[in-house]
């Protein structure tokens, strides 16, 4: 599962006035489900980026998205 840019989100979100409870509506999911996404207790799955895509139709997924870390990205370069 993906990681939500959690500060995007809230940003976004308290930019228009909503609640987290008001963006889980608009968004079609769960007050939890929403709330695990966004402190990083759980994945964001298809409902939750689904819902962020459909309510933020101008923001790119990338703005949702948190880039995955791959083995060998904290390399420094030579010794």
């Amino acid at each position: 599962m993906l990681r939500l840019r959690s500060e995007a989100v809230i940003a976004l979100t308290n930019h228009r006035g909503w609640s987290q409870n008001e963006l889980a509506r608009r968004m079609g999911v769960s007050k939890s489900a929403l709330s695990r996404a966004l402190s990083g207790k759980s994945g964001a799955g298809r409902k939750i980026i689904g819902g962020l895509l459909r309510i933020f139709p101008g923001e790119p997924l990338e703005s949702f998205v948190a880039k995955e870390k791959k083995p060998g990205d904290n390399y420094a370069g030579s010794y």
